[in-house]
């Protein structure tokens, strides 16, 4: 009887371990430091059976529904961040200095991960304000990038060559010369 009282117990704990971690992971979550890494990979799954990049439609500052294929024609460089993650501010600069000098030539597109709750539309506006960035934003209101582009942590980064090819998926955040050679190779 003894053995089995024992065995229950240490059941009974182990099951409060496992809850106990998952609450913990969702708690982190909550604060965004589960979902920003440092981790760099480059993957070929956002492009679709054509050989072209995943599409999706987002919305534009004027709140028009736009699609990334609109963008082909030129070299895209797609960014998606949200506010709250350290790592997507930390680049933030790196590409509002690649607009400003290529804009023209390259097509910068930063899709903020707008959810309406942890990253609501006016917060992710009055970021980009007292930032003083100017370049391109595009809000995923319908998490289609999200998911076209599986962003399970962000920054993330897609560089798509002029015909819509994907060039490569970058997770994590970009260093100014990984960047540069990136975007070199788009035209």
């Amino acid at each position: 009887m003894k053995q089995g009282v024992k065995f229950f117990i240490l059941t009974v704990l182990l099951i409060g371990v496992f809850v106990g971690a998952y609450f913990a992971y969702q708690a982190l979550r909550g604060d965004g430091s589960a979902e920003i890494t440092k981790a760099t990979e480059s993957t070929t799954s956002a492009v679709h059976e054509s050989g072209k990049a995943a599409d999706f439609t987002a919305v534009d500052a004027e709140g028009n529904d736009v699609k990334l294929s609109d963008y082909f024609g030129k070299p895209t460089v797609v960014n998606f961040w949200a506010s709250w993650c350290g790592y997507c501010v930390k680049e933030m600069p790196l590409f509002e200095q690649k607009y400003k000098e290529e804009g023209e030539k390259i097509n910068i597109l930063m899709v903020n991960l707008t959810d309406g709750d942890r990253e609501p539309l006016k917060k992710a506006k009055e970021f980009l304000k007292d930032g003083g960035y100017t370049f391109p934003v595009l809000y995923d209101s319908y998490a289609q990038a999200l998911n076209a582009y599986e962003c399970y942590s962000i920054p993330v980064t897609v560089f798509i060559h002029s015909d819509g090819t994907l060039l490569e998926k970058h997770i994590g955040v970009l260093d100014a010369e990984t960047f540069a050679q990136k975007c070199a190779q788009l035209h």
